[in-house]
C-alpha cells in the first residue's frame, strides 16, 4: 500500500509539473531602453505563460536588427520608427510606444547664432538651413522629402562639434535625447521653436511570427484599456515633458511622406498632444514628486522611479 501511495504521489507531482507552462523566451537587442523593455514585459504579462526576455548582443544597427528577425542566431522583436519601407520588411504592432514623441524635435544650434533663429515662424523659412541628421535615422528622409538641406552624420557628439564650428546650422534631436547634450556651453537648444511631424515607434516581429504579433497587439491594447500603458508612459516622461513646455513653443509642422496609411492617427489616446489632457479610459491623475502620472491599475507591473 505504501508503495502504491508513493507511486500515486509521484504521478501526481509529475502531472503538476507537466501542466506548468514552459517560459516563453523572447530575444531582444541587448542594452534596450528600460521604458521599452518594461512596456514589452507589460504587454506579455496579460497571458498566463511566463516570459523571459533574453538580450542578444552584437546588433549595432536597425538595418541589421531587421535582417536578424526570426533567425536562429537573431532576435524575435525589436522597435523602431516606422516607415513604409520598414513595414514591408517586418510585421508591425501598430501601437506607438512613445505616443509620437520622436516626432517632436528641438533645435540644437550654436550659442553664438541664437539671434539668427528668433524671427522664424514657419517651416518654409528653414529651407536655407543646413540640418544634421544621423545617417541611419528614418527621420532623415522626412527632412529630405520636405526639401530641407541635410548632412548625414554617424556620431551625434561630433555633429555637435560641427554645430559649434558652424559646419552645420541645426541638429534637430527628439525631445527624449535632447538632455544628453544640454550641458554644453558652446551649443544651446533654441528656446522658442519646435519641429513636429507624425512619427510612430512600433514593435516589429518577423512576418512569419503571427503568434507573437497577436500576443503583443492584444497585450498592448489591454494595457491601454486598464490604464497601465498611460501610467508607465507618465512614470518615465512626465517630468521631462513638463520641463520642456512644448505647448509654449512655436510649432513648425512638417508632413511625413514616409508614414504608412495604416498608422492609427485617429486614435487620440495613442498620441501625446502638448497642452492637451488626452488620458485614456478610467485613469486618474495624481501629483507626486516625480510629476504628473496616472494612478496605477492593480495589474500594472511595478517599476523603479
Amino acid at each position: 500500500m505504501r508503495r502504491f501511495l508513493l507511486l500515486l504521489m509521484l504521478c501526481a507531482s509529475g502531472a503538476v509539473a507537466a501542466a506548468k507552462p514552459q517560459p516563453l523566451e523572447i530575444r531582444v537587442t541587448a542594452g534596450a531602453d528600460p521604458y521599452v523593455t518594461q512596456l514589452l514585459e507589460l504587454a506579455l504579462s496579460y497571458q498566463s505563460r511566463p516570459v523571459i526576455l533574453k538580450p542578444v548582443a552584437g546588433i549595432p544597427t536597425q538595418s541589421r536588427a531587421v535582417r536578424l528577425l526570426g533567425k536562429p542566431s537573431g532576435i524575435d522583436v525589436f522597435w523602431s520608427v516606422t516607415s513604409r519601407a520598414r513595414e514591408q520588411q517586418a510585421l508591425a504592432v501598430r501601437i506607438p510606444l512613445v505616443k509620437g514623441l520622436l516626432g517632436y524635435r528641438v533645435l540644437f544650434i550654436a550659442a553664438s547664432r541664437a539671434a539668427d533663429f528668433v524671427d522664424i515662424k514657419h517651416w518654409g523659412q528653414l529651407q536655407p538651413v543646413l540640418f544634421g541628421l544621423r545617417h541611419d535615422w528614418p527621420d532623415r528622409e522626412v527632412f529630405e522629402l520636405n526639401g530641407l538641406q541635410v548632412v548625414a552624420f554617424h556620431d551625434t557628439e561630433k555633429a555637435m562639434s560641427m554645430l559649434s564650428s558652424k559646419r552645420l546650422d541645426v541638429v534637430p534631436l527628439d525631445i527624449l535625447a535632447a538632455g544628453d547634450f544640454s550641458s554644453r556651453s558652446d551649443i544651446m537648444v533654441q528656446p522658442q521653436l519646435l519641429i513636429h511631424y507624425p512619427s510612430a515607434v512600433y514593435l516589429f516581429v518577423d512576418k512569419a511570427n503571427t503568434q507573437l504579433h497577436a500576443l503583443l497587439q492584444k497585450g498592448l491594447e489591454q494595457a491601454i484599456a486598464d490604464g497601465c500603458f498611460e501610467w508607465l508612459f507618465r512614470r518615465h516622461f512626465a517630468r521631462q515633458l513638463e520641463q520642456l513646455d512644448l505647448a509654449g513653443r512655436t510649432r513648425l509642422n512638417l508632413p511625413n511622406p514616409t508614414l504608412p496609411a495604416e498608422t492609427p492617427l485617429s486614435r487620440s489616446e495613442l498620441w501625446y498632444q502638448p497642452g492637451k489632457y488626452n488620458d485614456n479610459n478610467n485613469t486618474q491623475t495624481n501629483q507626486t514628486e516625480h510629476g504628473s502620472h496616472v494612478a496605477p491599475h492593480p495589474h500594472c507591473l511595478p517599476v523603479k522611479p
